[in-house]
């Protein structure tokens, strides 16, 4: 099980690497089929919502994957999320900014200690 989750953690880490480098017209693409369904959001509003929980996302995995190194895995959070913004400053169509590194931090770390917190209280569960 440790393995799938080591492969998902790598697959949506190269996903979101992919997503963040993409031409300005994907992310535009998907929020215009997207926001009937979800209320027509504003695109900053969706934007920060997309950060949150895609590295919510990636941050549970992490600590799926490697469970018992809480700090190692908050430092990949934060390094990840601050370099891709800052690699995503190079490219020409698309810009980092501080709020965005942020939005991605506060989500990747929330993905790290809920489920680390739920890894913790199912042991505890289970003994």
């Amino acid at each position: 099980m440790k393995r799938a989750f080591v492969i998902a953690a790598w697959a949506t880490a190269a996903a979101i690497a992919y997503g963040t480098f993409v031409s300005v017209g994907v992310p535009y693409a998907i929020y215009f089929k997207l926001a009937p369904w979800l209320g027509y959001p504003s695109i900053h509003r969706f934007a920060a919502i997309e950060h949150l929980m895609v590295f919510a996302s990636l941050g549970a995995l992490i600590v799926l994957a490697w469970s018992n190194r809480i700090i190692i895995n908050c430092c990949i959070i934060v390094f990840t999320a601050a370099l891709l913004e800052f690699v995503q400053t190079l490219t020409p169509d698309r810009h980092g900014t501080i709020i965005d590194a942020c939005e991605k931090i506060a989500g990747g770390l929330f993905g790290v200690f809920a489920a680390h917190a739920t890894t913790r209280w199912r042991k505890d569960k289970t003994r």
